[in-house]
């Protein structure tokens, strides 16, 4: 009857007898469990089967404590005829008649079990990985408000501390994420409305306390066609706006701007979480390449500024550099060992050729892709529209410009022979008002001046000449033409020779270079330290040689730059206060002008500077021995 029952029975089943452990019946799924038939396995003790340690202890233990009700269960291992090891969970019960005790055991095969359970932790491994990889912060809440995932992109996004990640309370996540914000009131408004709508979507610009700007899309989490939460995506848009609102001064077009903007706002709407849908963004140029140069991901935008199809670049081995300007091709090389050395580039001008002939101004970045030394991604940003407005603008000024030199001319020189008398005497208030008109007139001159070779660099009718000067000589003259603008400031120059001695130098120092030009360098360099500096303070003037060139040092001992202005040093109009700076006096444009003229005549121009502790400007011109 037991035999019976065990061959019909739709598990593994095994019969061994209490005192030895020895099999007394298996059923046929068991002997094939094993890869062995009935006879065989009949009389074998069971410890020739399993393998486990643990088994050892499980039979002893059941011996002692036999299950008086119910059964036993345990995991173990067995060996099958060809030496195989299989996990096994077996459910033992126990069996007593006048023959004697007996343990009945069910064996279930975990190999599936195991294997599917191994699958599982390696799905939500690879999901894991992948929410840690993207670039933006993801948090996912279930509909009792308790956290169920978030990223450590979120985690930095919002600083959130040790406790709330510890304590996953959604409430308490978001209350954080509030306190954050300029405009909180808005965004608690919006999580009140997903929570009377648990199936709402929602997509919201924020703005944080700090500066930042977020966008945060939330959309409700279904599994199988039912609700289970909801998941909040948040990406950074903060660079995104700074170069939005650097356009905007820099172009001075608004209405353009607004235009912009509105579009950068309806792009950043459609988009997903998803990298594609950021690849695919309608305002930027995205390609991928390799360090060999060819490309292997591209997305529209730059396939519209090149004027060509995706088959006609991806897989055909095609050489980034060839699809730039020759005139160009160093830039991109010199960008691309930037890249190997330091694993980005700083923004470069550049124009790629389209497929027609044409050639398309851009501005390029490139970045090394985060675990990976070999690949690189670059952003294009189409500047025809900006070189349009900048010629625009300069034909515009060199016209105004040229319209007001000649009548200021006039007026200037008029001034001039009414202040110092040609009128005859002038009552004191009178001739205070033409001191002041005369000096007004002196300033916009020198504006219309600066605009002027402004005009002529960016044209290129700027003349430079090739002659040999003495450097030292050209200083003392610079020095001794602005001593004036220096002395009405209570302020003193002084030409020393190196940091070490601080010693006059008296050598000649023969350079390379248009004498005139060097001038207008010495006085924008010497006025600025003079301006900036405090009364009675000091500039100190170097004639350093290194190697091949001469540097000149110019050290003012006033407050320093700004960290966020010393990267706009050297753009047109650049101030880094408006106001003060007007009241000292200036344009934005003399240092702009300046690092024209010094890498015209081949030489190289920068700056060091402290807050608190001031600025040392220098330049550098070819030696001649």
């Amino acid at each position: 009857m037991l035999h019976h029952l065990l061959q019909y029975a739709s598990g593994a089943i095994m019969v061994v007898l209490a005192a030895d452990l020895s099999i007394i019946e298996v059923n046929q799924r068991c002997a094939e469990l094993l890869g062995r038939s009935r006879d065989e396995l009949i009389g074998e003790n069971i410890s020739n089967i399993e393998c486990a340690l643990q088994d050892l202890f499980f039979w002893d233990d059941l011996s002692l404590n036999p299950p008086l009700d119910g059964d036993r269960v345990a995991e173990s291992e067995w060996i099958t005829a060809n030496n195989r090891i299989i996990p096994i969970e077996k459910r033992v019960s126990g069996f007593n008649d006048q023959t004697g005790a007996y343990w009945i055991i069910h064996a279930e095969d975990l190999t599936s079990r195991r294997r599917m359970m191994q699958d599982q932790i390696q799905l939500a491994s690879q999901l894991q990985s992948s929410l840690e990889a993207t670039a933006e912060g993801i948090l996912s809440v279930d509909l009792h408000g308790k956290v169920i995932n978030l990223n450590r992109r979120f985690v930095a996004m919002w600083d959130l501390s040790d406790e709330l990640i510890v304590a996953r309370e959604e409430s308490s996540m978001l209350q954080h994420v509030l306190s954050k914000l300029q405009y909180s009131d808005d965004f608690f408004a919006v999580l009140a409305h997903l929570k009377d709508f648990p199936e709402a979507e929602s997509e919201n610009s924020l703005s944080l306390i700090d500066g930042r700007h977020f966008i945060c899309v939330s959309k409700p989490e279904f599994l199988r066609d039912r609700l289970v939460g909801r998941v909040f995506s948040v990406r950074d848009i903060t660079a995104i706006k700074k170069v939005e609102n650097d356009l905007v001064d820099a172009l001075g077009l608004a209405e353009q701007a607004v235009h912009d903007k509105s579009l950068m706002l309806e792009a950043l709407k459609l988009s997903e979480s998803r990298l594609r849908r950021l690849i695919n963004s309608s305002l930027i140029g995205i390609f991928q390449g390799d360090m060999s140069g060819h490309l292997t991901l591209v997305n529209d935008v730059f396939l519209n500024l090149l004027g060509v199809r995706r088959d006609e670049l991806i897989g055909q081995h095609v050489d980034w550099l060839k699809l730039t300007s020759p005139k160009y091709i160093e830039a991109h090389q010199a960008a691309l060992q930037s890249l190997q050395q330091h694993g980005h580039t700083n923004p470069f001008e550049a124009e790629l050729q389209n497929h027609d002939g044409s050639k398309v101004p851009v501005m390029v970045g490139l970045a090394q892709l985060e675990g990976s030394s070999f690949e690189w991604v670059g952003f294009v940003l189409d500047l025809t529209a900006q070189k349009k407005a900048d010629k625009v603008k300069a034909e515009f000024l060199s016209v105004v410009s040229h319209e007001l030199r000649t009548p200021l001319t006039s007026i200037r020189g008029a001034l001039g022979l009414l202040e110092h008398g040609a009128a005859g005497n002038l009552s004191p208030k009178i001739q205070h008002l033409i001191q002041i008109a005369h000096r007004n007139s002196q300033r916009l001159g020198k504006l219309v001046n600066d605009l002027l070779d402004m005009e002529k660099i960016s044209s290129g009718k700027m003349e430079f000449k090739s002659e040999i000067f003495d450097l030292h000589a050209l200083a003392q003259q610079a020095i001794e033409a602005n001593s004036n603008y220096a002395n009405a400031l209570n302020i003193r120059y002084e030409l020393l020779s190196n940091h070490a001695t601080n010693a006059v130098a008296n050598t000649v120092a023969n350079a390379s270079g248009d004498a005139e030009r060097v001038m207008q360098v010495f006085a924008n360099l010497l006025s600025n330290a003079a301006k900036f500096s405090p009364k009675a303070a000091v500039v100190k003037i170097r004639l350093l040689r290194e190697a091949l060139h001469w540097k000149i040092e110019i050290e003012d001992q006033g407050a320093g730059i700004p960290l966020e202005f010393q990267q706009h040093i050297f753009t047109r109009f650049a101030q880094a206060d408006g106001s003060d700076t007007r009241q000292q006096g200036g344009t934005g444009l003399g240092l702009s002008i300046a690092k024209s003229f010094v890498e015209k005549m081949g030489g190289t121009i920068g700056f060091e500077s402290e807050i608190g502790r001031g600025s040392l400007f220098w330049f550098t011109l070819p030696a001649i021995d």
